[in-house]
């Protein structure tokens, strides 16, 4: 046993070797140097129970982190990933196996018994940190996978917005067509009776239905839509909603403001930059596993037990075995195989650089885009909320003198499909607005 302990010992003191890795330096300040487009200044960015303020929409997203199944098989991931990790942090570690066995041999007359029973202990000595290497590889790979599911879940949650916002704009303009299609049907409903007078032509008459149809058509598209955003939402949470369609406050508070300057170091707390720089680590890990296979491989192997010829005696004190056996393995010609894998090691580390840089550049754009939307889209709402009130007192006036004789009808049709549009796009602004808010938060990489 002494043995034992004193070959485990002098192998331990082996792995303190350095590794053949490569210094890894990633210098972030030429991209923290680069402006991003700011209004203000904000020091943090919201977190999602500050963010969300809905609370169906809040209840919809526990749902969808809960059992959403991207989330799911981004937690196998994770777990796939730390039991690869395991298998490599074993090999730092002396490897011991118990074994027993019995052979019966005859020679000439003779028939012999032969009864075993061994403890055997393997180790190899990271001299070179070739190990050391491939397990920090493997424990880089297992923290790059825990920030891909926090990646996923952050698109998760911005799709679900997005559906959710999608939801609410279909259903505000269903309401708001239906309330048209209540005028326009009482618009025709005169002019049915003033055309059974003769006061009106059949083709004011005609023009009049083929708007009331028009109208119920856009009536029948909303509903589809809402459909289809519930079937996004059930999509998303892997379950059926039972929305209560009619009771939703489509004047509620839906997400809070974020204010838009923000530091460009927020950037750096990504979870899809964060990924990228454990996968480039990983990458560069490897090149030292690479490099070690240029040098000898050390192994120790110990073996110790009993044998004996008679079962009832074999742990006597005479029956003791031991066997001492280190071995050396040196590299001589393997046709370039360890060049290649060297060369290949370093190829992927410069790919894993340039999507890292990759990362963060898109992190930038993704931002700027969001807020030069940002910068403009109030000033549009509130000119689009005086054009709304102008056309809607237009369209007013013409169809209370189209209904006392005065106006005609064809001034009147102008004025209510310049009103409908109008609010149409006063509405879909708003909802860009939101929308908005929801690109900003995931492409700042939103806390939850």
């Amino acid at each position: 046993m002494r043995n034992y302990l004193s070959i485990a010992l002098c192998s331990l003191l082996f792995t303190s070797c350095a590794s053949l890795s490569p210094n890894l330096e990633i210098d972030n300040n030429k991209y923290l140097d680069t402006p991003l487009k700011t209004l203000d200044y904000e020091q943090r960015v919201l977190s999602l129970d500050e963010f969300i303020v809905d609370k169906n929409l809040k209840n919809i997203i526990d749902r969808v982190l809960e059992n959403n199944k991207d989330i799911q098989i981004a937690l196998l991931n994770i777990e796939a990933s730390k039991a690869l990790y395991r298998v490599e942090e074993s090999a730092l570690y002396p490897k011991v196996d118990a074994n027993g066995g019995f052979s019966r041999e005859k020679r000439d007359s003779n028939i012999s018994n032969n009864y075993k029973a061994n403890l055997s202990l393997s180790y190899e000595i990271d001299l070179f940190g070739k190990i050391r290497s491939l397990n920090e590889s493997a424990k880089n790979s297992f923290l790059a996978t825990k920030y891909a599911q926090e990646t996923t879940k952050l698109s998760l949650i911005s799709q679900t917005v997005s559906s959710y916002l999608s939801l609410l704009e279909n259903i505000e303009l269903l309401q708001t067509f239906k309330d048209l299609e209540k005028n326009l049907s009482s618009v025709y409903t005169l002019i049915d009776k003033k055309h059974s007078l003769g006061s009106v032509s059949k083709d004011e008459k005609l023009s009049s239905f083929a708007s009331l149809k028009e109208v119920e058509n856009s009536i029948l598209e909303y509903k589809t839509n809402i459909e289809k955003d519930i079937n996004s939402l059930e999509l998303l949470s892997s379950q059926k909603f039972d929305l209560d369609l009619e009771n939703i406050d489509l004047n509620s508070k839906i997400l809070e403001d974020i204010k838009s300057g923000i530091a460009s170091n927020v950037l750096l707390q990504r979870p899809d930059i964060i990924e990228s720089e454990y996968k480039l680590k990983a990458k560069n890990a490897n090149i030292g596993a690479a490099r070690a296979a240029f040098f000898p491989s050390i192994s120790l192997t110990a073996l110790g037990g009993f044998a004996n010829p008679s079962l009832s005696s074999l742990f006597e004190n005479s029956s003791r075995t031991w066997s001492f056996s280190p071995s050396i393995s040196i590299p001589i010609f393997n046709m370039g195989e360890n060049s290649a894998k060297l060369k290949y090691s370093e190829i992927e580390t410069q790919k894993a650089l340039l999507e890292y840089e990759k990362s963060i550049e898109t992190a930038f754009y993704e931002v700027n885009n969001v807020l030069s939307t940002k910068k403009s889209i109030s000033t549009r709402i509130n000119n689009q909320e005086d054009i709304v009130k102008a056309l809607e007192e237009s369209y007013t006036i013409a169809l209370k003198s189209y209904k006392i004789g005065y106006g005609t009808y064809l001034n009147m049709l102008i004025s209510q499909r310049e009103y409908i549009n109008s609010l149409k796009t006063l509405k879909s602004l708003k909802y860009l607005e939101l929308e908005n808010k929801n690109e900003l938060f995931k492409a700042l990489g939103g806390k939850f």
